[in-house]
């Protein structure tokens, strides 16, 4: 990345090493890897807690608010209002039907479309996998974060930053998002690219489309008509074949799980082939994600989280959203005081900040940290805090064991036998 004077998230040495002496945040979990994450750009079935992963360590530089675990009782058990009357549903061979014509309009001859949509199979999985679980399970920001900051996932993850280190230094510096980012996204996702889904796309979209379950707290059928309407489109802008490509259960596709609507608007030919192939192509996937992310409000040489520390207890200053809507006077006006880090300027007083809450149920305790704008990018990827946390941990552990590689392979070549 371009070299910030003096700035916030300048100096790999300075900030970020004082940040993260100071600060305690940076274990590492032990558990297997779990399925892929996917459903980038779904929008999220609950609240921004802890919606399941779907489609990161700050930049050089960055600094992160201390964790501040307060016990707090679960969240209230209010009595919900009375549900509104859900709109009737169109029967599904109608709403094929309605698709099919509609299809014309987008240069799709809908004779073609009734064909394909006669051989996508219907995917009893799939209405399932698209359900929360039958039997809740107690959210847990320990449990969820060591699906993903563990020793598998850290070591390939520095293998593939490694291995295609040109490739993220390229997107660093045209997008200005750190190549830890683009990486702990890709590894979240599909464990980068070891799990990118086996489900065909067309059965997994044409499912949710016109069979959506009925016993869900919503109807998403219309997102998944459009997402379907892009996904034929992009077929034949590709010339892919629409009954042979591979994805999620919900239809996201490739390293980083796009979905069809967001592969069409921001993915990107990293490799300069002349076309782009988010499953084959690493050099398309590490460009696309960088790009998406900066489209959906990353700022260069800013940091995710801030070292502020907070009153004893902060639940009043969260509000769960997806957008920063503090001021530092206000942090400030509840107790909230910056912690000093070499080498950081103040600029970060002037932006619009949040405080985030990540609730443990099995302890009945919250972690809470200060949230920057660029936080709040890596939700418009996947609208859960716990998401979004992790990747920035998972990036900050790369990070960390990179400086330590990096010092262990100075030493090796200063030794006699490398003289």
């Amino acid at each position: 990345m371009k070299s910030q004077p003096c700035s916030l998230t300048s100096c790999r040495a300075g900030a970020i090493a004082a940040a993260l002496a100071a600060l305690s945040l940076w274990g590492c979990g032990s558990a297997p890897p779990p399925a892929a994450a996917t459903m980038q750009g779904v929008p999220a079935p609950s609240a921004a807690q802890d919606a399941p992963a779907m489609q990161g360590m700050p930049p050089a530089g960055a600094a992160v608010s201390p964790p501040v675990a307060v016990p707090v009782p679960p969240p209230p058990q209010a009595a919900a209002p009375a549900p509104a009357a859900a709109p009737e549903r169109v029967p599904a061979r109608d709403a094929k039907r309605d698709f099919t014509a509609e299809m014309a309009g987008r240069g799709l001859d809908p004779s073609e479309v009734a064909r394909l949509l006669d051989q996508a199979r219907y995917s009893e999985t799939v209405a399932r996998l698209v359900l929360p679980p039958s039997s809740p399970t107690v959210r847990s920001w320990p449990r969820y974060r060591s699906r993903f900051i563990e020793s598998r996932r850290i070591k390939e993850g520095l293998a593939f930053q490694e291995e295609h280190a040109q490739t993220l230094a390229r997107a660093e510096d045209r997008y200005g998002v750190p190549a830890s980012i683009i990486v702990s996204v890709i590894g979240v996702e599909t464990f980068y690219g070891r799990v990118t889904g086996n489900f065909r796309v067309i059965d997994a979209l044409s499912t949710l489309a016109f069979n959506y379950p009925p016993q869900a707290r919503s109807d998403r059928s219309a997102f998944f008509r459009e997402q379907l309407a892009q996904f034929l489109v992009w077929c034949k802008e590709t010339g892919s074949d629409p009954l042979a490509v591979k994805g999620s259960y919900a239809g996201a596709m490739g390293l980083p799980q796009f979905m069809p609507g967001s592969l069409r608007k921001f993915a990107v030919d990293g490799d300069g082939d002349g076309r782009i192939d988010l499953a084959g192509s690493p050099a398309d996937a590490i460009l696309s994600v960088a790009h998406f992310l900066v489209e959906h409000g990353w700022q260069r040489g800013q940091p995710v989280f801030l070292p502020i520390n907070l009153p004893a207890d902060p639940a009043g200053l969260v509000d769960g959203g997806l957008k920063p809507t503090l001021s530092w006077a206000q942090l400030q006006a509840a107790g909230a005081r910056a912690q000093k880090v070499a080498g950081m300027s103040e600029e970060w007083r002037d932006w619009p900040l949040a405080v985030i809450d990540l609730y443990d149920g099995a302890t009945g305790t919250t972690e809470y940290r200060v949230a920057a704008p660029n936080f709040f990018a890596l939700t418009e990827y996947n609208r859960s805090y716990f998401y979004a946390a992790s990747v920035t941990d998972l990036a900050v552990e790369l990070e960390r064991r990179n400086r330590v590689a990096s010092r262990i392979r100075v030493g090796q070549l200063n030794t006699p036998v490398d003289r």
